[in-house]
């Protein structure tokens, strides 16, 4: 399935009573549950065809599905052990969809504490454009999970911890040659 503007936009409209973002610039854009729902979707009919990380991984990996002006699709690969500090997304809705193994999230919540969810095969996650998190595969087995993206990140900024809360660490930008979701 080829994700195009077209169809995230019948998707919102199929969506009811819940309103899309709406970008001045780019017009419509999907709010975090429809793009978790065409994100499940995307997985369930890409299925046969998505890669999953090999038993052997040692550091993660990553790879572009799908890249539109609206949406931009990874798969991403995790070995034990390894995951991603506490980032944001650069403005973007995000949504993230496990497809084998299971992973560990902790995520800022509205009040500024931490809090934590495991996230298994066959579950997922969506957030909104302020979203503060880390990932993070604690199992023995290397896991994959598929990530959606609207509008595509731009940048990231990466956090850390510090006595009266979180810091600003970097900010990587899409422009890099080394940009990694």
């Amino acid at each position: 399935m080829t994700i195009t503007h077209e169809t995230a936009l019948r998707r919102v409209a199929g969506a009811g009573s819940v309103e899309p973002i709406v970008d001045a610039r780019r017009g419509p854009l999907l709010g975090p549950l429809e793009l978790l729902d065409l994100l499940q979707d995307y997985v369930a009919e890409t299925a046969e065809l998505l890669p999953v990380a090999e038993p052997d991984l040692t550091e993660r990996r990553y790879e572009l599905l799908e890249l539109t002006d609206d949406l931009e699709i990874w798969a991403i690969h995790w070995p034990q052990g390894q995951g991603l500090e506490l980032h944001d997304h650069g403005g973007s809705v995000g949504a993230l969809w496990v497809l084998a193994g299971s992973l560990e999230e902790h995520y800022v919540q509205s009040d500024g504490t931490m809090a934590r969810r495991g996230l298994v095969c066959g579950g997922g996650a969506a957030f909104g454009p302020t979203y503060i998190h880390d990932v993070v595969n604690s199992q023995t087995a290397p896991a994959t999970s598929v990530h959606a993206y609207s509008p595509p990140m731009a940048s990231m900024t990466f956090f850390r911890p510090d006595g009266n809360g979180l810091v600003v660490d970097r900010a990587e930008y899409r422009a890099d040659p080394s940009w990694a979701p």
